[in-house]
């Protein structure tokens, strides 16, 4: 598993900077995505309803925008606002973060300890299912 990383990012709805730390002591999901893709575009919608349905001092849900693999930040706006996405969404500068994380698809899913050390990384072949499965072994 990979080393603890850090980052911040601004947060799309807010422009607020958000760092990873501010969720220290936390287990977090950072899901990597962008609009043109089709299992984005249908897991985003469950990790919404996941986020909604959490206690957020139990887990922390973050999304990542892949600015620098977006096809189209209009389009990506258009999703935002179809699906009235409340999860925060954080802006990629470019890659870096989804470069940091050495991801190579989107979406990409990463659950982190209360220690942000990466307990699991879920891709695009990986069921929403599978994730949930991994966010109650990282609860429990």
């Amino acid at each position: 598993m990979n080393n603890i990383v850090s980052f911040t990012l601004k947060e799309y709805k807010t422009k607020q900077n958000v760092n990873l730390s501010d969720f220290a002591g936390g287990p977090v999901i950072i899901q990597f995505w962008v609009a043109w893709c089709p299992d984005c575009m249908r897991e985003l919608p469950l990790l919404e309803q996941f986020h909604k349905s959490m206690n957020s001092d139990e887990i922390t849900v973050l999304t990542v925008n892949v600015t620098g693999r977006e096809g189209s930040l209009e389009k990506r706006d258009q999703f935002i606002h179809k699906n009235n996405l409340t999860v925060p969404i954080l802006l990629d500068e470019g890659t870096e973060v989804y470069d940091q994380f050495e991801c190579t698809s989107v979406p990409t899913t990463i659950l982190l300890d209360k220690n942000h050390e990466e307990q699991a990384r879920y891709s695009d072949q990986d069921s929403f299912q599978n994730i949930l499965y991994g966010v109650s072994r990282l609860l429990s």
